[in-house]
């Protein structure tokens, strides 16, 4: 009796040892990417009780035994057909068993329990119509329908639910009346803010989050990837640097429609690990974050995978409207100081560039290059627009405009011809809330540089009492497989009484496409 009580003992101490706690430099991490491909060949209810056994297996398995924290992606679970209802986070409610919720909401957060796991799952929510001082209209049903991130603690309960404000096509889902900005902390010391794919393009709630002081992002996501500034890695590094925060990022994988991407940033500290898959996949990523206010603490990266354009060629790869764009081809003759000042109506760019050239001397395809300067609005298919400000150069398969944000698939036959030594971009943009900039770059392999590849500085000051940002981005590691490499941002244009018009870049795939992927369970 005695020895089993000693044994007991020694398991729990165990478990109290694997969960971090406030004075660690680190917490353990894990995100998934997880396919859901099969779904369109069966009912809602068979393939949400088939992803759910999935999501709890995952969960119990051995790899999550040192994660305090596992984030599963966006529309992986149910659907409209599949919906539950989800407690609110004052209600303090651990639905484990309670029947008042459906038995998705029950089972994870009995599993959570289990586990003694924070959990961060999207999933489709239904609420009873209306709520609080709406006056929309209700639906026939009497219900909203939302696309929601759910946060389970350690003991099951939700302690966080976040409704996804900035939609892209999701029809038969509603949004709140105003953006919601979710916030949770742990039992480990960090401070979480969560939001949800294409609300990573606005200034609400994504950035409010981070003015409000969250270190640590949630990122729930079905990311449909365009070259050359919004693959899903490229643009979670740039953003996460940019911000200076932790970025766990948890991607739906299906290449074939553009979706993939799954990921840990560690701020301006860069990858911890980056994934862009070329086939479906369903995968839990762990990994160590170091705490944003422990600078010293280790970071430990996880090795790279990279695939060749013919292996990525099943990754279907959106294509930016590059048309609008004032370009400059780069001159195929090497040059130790190529510079060039490039305008597009108050933005001007300065590049300066070292590059060597080397032709190939049979018919092998090689990638030509073009400067480019962006300030203006783009429109995707008449369904959305955007404000874009950017300095870049990026790839093309041609000498036309046409050809540019596109890849070679064939890598047998491709040469990389151009190795850039050095690149240095230099321009000055306005300095308000209402422009957001990020370092934005990414290889022929579809990840971005890593950040002791390059040097970004920003320098504020005023000019009339206007505010304006100065802003250096600086390739200092060699490079003969570069994409992109470029300074990117959003506008955010405001109207006559100062609230951000959420007017914006449609990023990836038409409307068509998008009703197709999130309404085919």
């Amino acid at each position: 009796m005695e020895i089993k009580a000693a044994v007991f003992y020694i398991a729990y101490c165990i478990v109290l040892v694997q969960a971090s706690i406030p004075s660690d430099d680190h917490y353990w991490a894990g995100v998934v990417e997880f396919s859901y491909k099969d779904k369109d060949t069966e009912d809602a209810s068979v393939n949400t009780a088939k992803n759910l056994e999935r999501y709890v297996q995952m969960i119990n398995s051995s790899e999550t035994d040192p994660v305090d924290i596992i984030v599963f992606p966006e529309y992986g679970l149910n659907a409209i057909e599949t919906a539950s209802f989800v407690p609110g986070a004052d209600e303090k409610i651990a639905p484990c068993n309670n029947f008042e919720y459906e038995r998705i909401v029950q089972d994870l957060s009995c599993v959570a329990r289990a586990r003694r796991k924070y959990l961060v799952v999207n999933l489709v929510e239904k609420a009873v119509c209306p709520e609080k001082e709406d006056t929309r209209r209700c639906a026939a049903d009497g219900l909203y329908h939302f696309n929601t991130n759910v946060v389970y603690d350690r003991n099951g309960v939700v302690i966080a639910r976040y409704r996804k404000y900035n939609l892209f096509g999701e029809r038969g889902i509603n949004t709140t009346t105003s953006v919601e900005t979710v916030r949770f902390e742990t039992d480990f010391g960090v401070l979480f803010g969560t939001f949800t794919c294409f609300d990573l393009m606005f200034d609400q709630p994504a950035l409010q989050l981070i003015r409000d002081g969250v270190t640590d992002i949630i990122f729930t996501t079905m990311w449909f990837s365009e070259l050359p500034f919004l693959t899903a890695a490229q643009i979670q590094q740039a953003w996460a640097f940019e911000n200076n925060v932790n970025f766990l990022a948890s991607g739906a994988s299906y290449p074939e429609i553009g979706s993939t991407g799954t990921g840990i940033f560690a701020g301006k500290r860069g990858r911890i690990l980056a994934i862009m898959n070329h086939q479906a996949d369903v995968k839990l990523y762990v990994a160590k974050v170091p705490k944003i206010d422990r600078a010293e603490a280790e970071i430990n990266r996880q090795p790279v995978v990279k695939y060749n354009p013919s292996e990525m060629k099943n990754l279907k790869l959106k294509r930016d409207q590059l048309d609008t764009y004032e370009t400059v081809n780069l001159p195929l003759e090497s040059s130790n100081n190529y510079t060039l000042t490039l305008c597009q109506t108050s933005l001007c760019c300065n590049f300066t560039l070292n590059y060597t050239v080397n032709l190939p001397v049979s018919n092998q395809q090689f990638y030509r290059y073009r400067l480019a300067v962006n300030n203006g609005a783009r429109t995707f298919d008449g369904f959305a627009d955007g404000f874009i400000t950017a300095c870049a150069i990026f790839a093309c398969t041609g000498d036309n405009l046409e050809t540019c944000g596109a890849r070679f698939e064939n890598s047998n036959t491709t040469v990389n011809a151009i190795q850039f030594n050095s690149i240095d971009l230099h321009g000055v943009f306005p300095g308000d809330d209402e422009v957001f900039l990020m370092p934005n770059s990414v290889d022929m392999s579809i990840l971005p540089l890593e950040v002791d590849e390059f040097q970004y500085s920003e320098r504020k000051f005023l000019e009339d009492t206007k505010t304006f940002k100065e802003i250096r981005h600086t390739l200092i590691s060699p490079r003969s497989d570069l994409f992109t490499f470029a300074i990117w941002g959003r506008q955010f244009v405001s109207t006559s009484s100062g609230v951000v018009l959420q007017n914006t870049l449609v990023l990836f795939v038409t409307i068509f496409s998008i009703l197709f992927v999130k309404l085919a369970f």
